[in-house]
């Protein structure tokens, strides 16, 4: 009898094979990120995760590390050539290995890949 109750309840119970999706592993199926890592003026070194969906070409979101404790994500901006991502008060604007990194009204910091900083004669 008590075979047959539990036979019973095991066949009424609503019983689903559990399955466990990392939110991480959902995001890199269906994002392309490439990593730059920036050296800039001031002793400020940024790492930038250029990321866009993986049936886009074109960078649609920046997110910067390095500067302040919290992760900043800046939208894409179209411009003619180069890059540009801005939220209004934290913009990434450069072309090649040389970017600009500014925030709010302060004077922009000059960054460049791979400790290639540009000399003070070419900074404008």
């Amino acid at each position: 009898m008590v075979i047959i109750a539990s036979v019973f309840l095991l066949s009424c119970a609503d019983i689903r094979p559990h399955t466990t999706t990392h939110k991480t592993d959902i995001n890199a199926q269906q994002t392309n990120t490439t990593n730059v890592k920036y050296t800039c003026t001031r002793n400020t070194k940024l790492s930038v995760n250029f990321t866009s969906k993986n049936n886009e070409v074109e960078k649609n979101v920046a997110i910067i590390n390095g500067y302040g404790k919290q992760s900043i994500i800046l939208p894409n901006k179209t411009v003619a050539s180069g890059f540009l991502y801005s939220n209004g008060k934290y913009t990434l604007r450069g072309e090649g290995d040389n970017a600009t990194w500014t925030v709010g009204r302060m004077a922009s910091f000059q960054c460049s890949v791979d400790d290639k900083l540009p000399s003070h004669k070419d900074i404008k």
